[in-house]
C-alpha cells in the first residue's frame, strides 16, 4: 500500500472518529411556524413525509440554518425540514462516549471554570464548526441559483 493511501485512510479513521461523538449530540427543537413540510430529503422537490404544526417537538443536531434533519419524538418520523421554522430549547444527550464528570467538594469551583478540553473535545469543535460552514455556503450557493433564476424569469416578463 502507497504512503499516500495509508495516510488518506489514517485520516478518514480520526475524523470518523472525532466527528461521531460530535454528532450524538442532539436538541429539541419547536416548530414555530403555523406548520411545516417534513420531506425525505434536503430539497423542496422531495417527497412530503407529513406536515408538523406548531409547537410540535421535534430532536435535531441543530435548530437553525437551511435544511435540518429531524425526528419526531416517538422516533417514527425522520426528515427534513427549513431550519427557519425552528426554535431551539434545551439540549438533550442523545449518546455519550466520555463519562460524565462528577465535582468534588474538595475541587474549587474557579479550578472547574478553568478546565482546560482536551484535544478530542477540540476536534470535535472543530468538526461542528466545519460543518455549520458547509451548510451555510451550501445555503448560499442555493439562494444564488435562485436568485440567478428570478433574473431570467424577469428578462423573459420584459
Amino acid at each position: 500500500m502507497s504512503k499516500k493511501i495509508r495516510n488518506i485512510i489514517l485520516a478518514t479513521a480520526a475524523v470518523a472518529a472525532f466527528a461521531v461523538p460530535a454528532l450524538a449530540e442532539s436538541t429539541n427543537c419547536t416548530v414555530t411556524a403555523p406548520e411545516i413540510r417534513l420531506r425525505k430529503s434536503a430539497s423542496k422537490k422531495a417527497k412530503v413525509i407529513a406536515v408538523l404544526k406548531k409547537d410540535t417537538t421535534v430532536t435535531a443536531q441543530s435548530c437553525a440554518g437551511g435544511w435540518v434533519k429531524v425526528s419526531s419524538s416517538d422516533g417514527k418520523l425522520n426528515g427534513y425540514v427549513g431550519g427557519w421554522a425552528l426554535s431551539s430549547a434545551a439540549p438533550v444527550m442523545v449518546a455519550s462516549t466520555e463519562p460524565v464528570p462528577i465535582p468534588s467538594s474538595a475541587a474549587p469551583a474557579a479550578e472547574a471554570a478553568k478546565e482546560i478540553p482536551s484535544n478530542e473535545k477540540l476536534a470535535m469543535q472543530i468538526t461542528d464548526l466545519r460543518l455549520k460552514v458547509l451548510n451555510v455556503e451550501r445555503d448560499v450557493a442555493m439562494m444564488r441559483k435562485d436568485i440567478k433564476k428570478i433574473k431570467v424569469a424577469m428578462k423573459h416578463k420584459k
